[in-house]
């Protein structure tokens, strides 16, 4: 049979959702959250969504994203790579990947990333891993995916005096200084982006996502400042992953981040929440220190591959 490489419509997110849970078992993804990002694109990105389907079937998925915006070149990422049990051993992946390169270079890359992932975080990844090495990328950053079962979490932490938490709900009509905080510290992690949106975009993109749990993230303040952030997704069920978790500079060194996270963990166990997951990169000892302390395990890596065209 003949597999067809063709944009994703709405209709298929039903059969589409099950395929990118069994292949990325560590992700937070609903029906909802698919069709929020197809309705509302991200400004400054010119994004595509790719399904390989076979006799009416998806057999594969990426999501292929281009930065019109910002300084440097432009940039463009294949996201996502998914390919079903029964196609790994078949061209799938790499025809996924030749069609989201057509669409970045058509659209003016310079650089090309993609990402793949250790078989307990990626099913089929190493296989992806392959294709991607064969096509001329090189690793450029690693991060590494713990997981956590929250019926083992330990007793929460006794708040550290002068110090405050409090959840992004109390922040609903005006979350400013959660985002400078946000900005801040993922602006100074190891590996970070040179680039972070506008107020603006952050609010559409990031406070408003229908996966944003903000009952479970929270600020922390000392002495009535903000000073950290830990935030969280979650599918509403039993999973929540870690969107950021930061501390500004002034205020490192007080624990303030395992505190959160410990805080906010707790929270997440007694509204039903069974299973937590975070990525760090591989050179961010403190922040791996802190988890472990929690009680996370590895689950694996996952690398970050960039293909320059010019320079």
């Amino acid at each position: 049979m003949t597999t067809q490489i063709r944009p994703m419509e709405r209709a298929d997110i039903p059969r589409v959702l099950p395929l990118l849970r069994a292949v990325h078992p560590c992700r937070v993804l609903t029906g909802e959250a698919m069709r929020w990002r197809a309705e509302n694109p991200l400004p400054g990105m010119r994004e595509t969504t790719l399904l390989a389907v076979e006799d009416g079937a998806p057999v594969g998925f990426l999501r292929s994203a281009l930065r019109r915006d910002g300084e440097g070149p432009r940039s463009g990422r294949s996201l996502l790579a998914t390919v079903a049990a029964s196609h790994r051993d078949t061209d799938v992946g790499a025809r996924l990947l030749d069609a989201s390169e057509r669409h970045l270079v058509e659209g003016g890359a310079e650089v090309l990333r993609t990402e793949a992932a250790e078989e307990d975080v990626q099913a089929g990844g190493e296989a992806f891993r392959r294709t991607v090495l064969e096509r001329g990328y090189t690793p450029e950053d690693t991060n590494l995916v713990l997981g956590l079962d929250l019926a083992a979490l330990t007793d929460p932490p006794r708040a550290p005096e002068g110090v405050e938490l409090r959840p992004f709900g109390d922040y609903a009509d005006d979350p400013r200084e959660i985002y400078e905080v946000d900005r801040l510290t993922s602006l100074d992690e190891p590996g970070a982006d040179s680039w972070f949106p506008s107020y603006e975009g952050w609010r559409k993109d990031v406070w408003q996502h229908p996966l944003r749990a903000p009952d479970l993230s929270l600020l922390a303040l000392v002495e009535g400042v903000p000073a950290a952030i830990t935030c969280y997704v979650s599918d509403g069920e039993a999973r929540m992953e870690s969107s950021m978790t930061g501390t500004l500079r002034e205020f490192r060194g007080r624990g303030l981040a395992g505190y959160a996270k410990a805080a906010a963990l707790h929270r997440a166990r007694e509204r039903g929440m069974r299973y937590a997951y975070t990525g760090n990169h591989e050179d961010n000892a403190p922040m791996l220190a802190a988890n472990r302390r929690l009680g996370y395990a590895p689950v694996g890596s996952e690398t970050v591959y960039v293909r320059r065209l010019r320079g």
